[in-house]
């Protein structure tokens, strides 16, 4: 059974700010699993297109990107300017982050990230039956 079957009607939107490599493979593992992903470069693009679109669901951050601010601190604002954006962190460095590290109730998955777990995550991040 295909993780997207269980939610058919709802196609959450994800901001995706991932390494280069691993951008195109995360965006299609979502895509499949019917999750509308916009893909952006860095920490002020991300931003940028938060304050530019109302209808992002989650904010899929890669911590160790780099830029202004570092994925972490860039969830760390998110959170702070739109509280209910679901948040997942990501790193290929880091293996492991205490929930008080991660802003609201958003979660952290170490690289490589399964798909499934990844889709699932995701979904639970949008608060979206």
């Amino acid at each position: 059974m295909r993780v997207s079957s269980m939610f058919p009607s709802y196609r959450p939107i994800v901001l995706l700010l991932e390494e280069v490599p691993r951008r195109a493979q995360t965006a299609r593992v979502l895509g499949r699993a019917d999750i509308d992903v916009i893909e952006v470069q860095d920490t002020a693009e991300a931003l940028e297109t938060l304050e530019a679109r109302s209808d992002v669901d989650v904010l899929l951050a890669d911590i160790d990107v780099a830029g202004a601010v570092d994925g972490l601190e860039l969830s760390r604002s998110v959170h702070e300017r739109w509280p209910g954006l679901g948040l997942v962190l990501t790193s290929e460095r880091v293996r492991h982050l205490s929930p008080h590290e991660v802003p609201g109730d958003g979660c952290f998955l170490p690289h490589p990230v399964p798909a499934d777990t990844l889709v699932t995550e995701v979904r639970q991040a949008a608060r979206h039956p």
